[in-house]
C-alpha cells in the first residue's frame, strides 16, 4: 500500500502559526510532504478529529493509525505522523552563544597581548 485513497479537501490546508511561509519553505518537509499535507491536510485534520467519518479502507486505516492500533503503511501516514510530532511537541532551540559567564576567573580583563595570538611582530 503506496498510495492512500483518502478524499482531497476542499481547500488547501496550511497551518500559518507554526508554518509562517507555508511547508514547503519551512525546511520541514520535502516537496512530496508539503503537497500532501497542502491537498490533504484538512481531510487528515478531520478525520483525527472526528468530524469526518472515514468512507474508505485507506481513510479507516488512516483512522487506525493516529489513534496508536496501526502502523503507518502510506507515504500519506508518516507524513501526517510527521506533521503531528512538529507540531505537537516541543522543540529544542540550540544556539552557538552562551550568556553564562564565569565568575571564578582568575584572570583579570579581556585584554590580550600580541604574544598570547601568536602573531610574530
Amino acid at each position: 500500500m503506496l498510495t492512500a485513497n483518502i478524499r482531497i479537501g476542499a481547500k488547501l490546508y496550511s497551518d500559518v502559526e507554526r508554518f509562517p511561509y507555508g511547508f514547503k519553505k519551512s525546511g520541514d518537509f520535502s516537496i512530496a510532504e508539503a503537497t500532501i499535507l497542502s491537498t490533504l491536510g484538512l481531510t487528515l485534520r478531520d478525520l483525527e478529529s472526528g468530524l469526518l467519518k472515514p468512507k474508505s479502507t485507506d481513510e479507516e486505516h488512516f483512522v487506525q493509525v493516529t489513534r496508536g492500533l496501526a502502523e503507518p503503511v502510506t507515504k500519506v501516514e508518516r507524513t501526517w505522523q510527521k506533521y503531528v510530532r512538529l507540531t505537537r511537541s516541543k522543540r529544542n532551540f540550540f544556539t552557538l552563544h552562551s550568556s553564562n559567564v564565569r565568575e571564578d576567573s582568575d584572570e583579570e580583563g579581556d585584554e590580550f597581548e600580541e604574544s598570547d595570538l601568536g602573531i610574530a611582530v
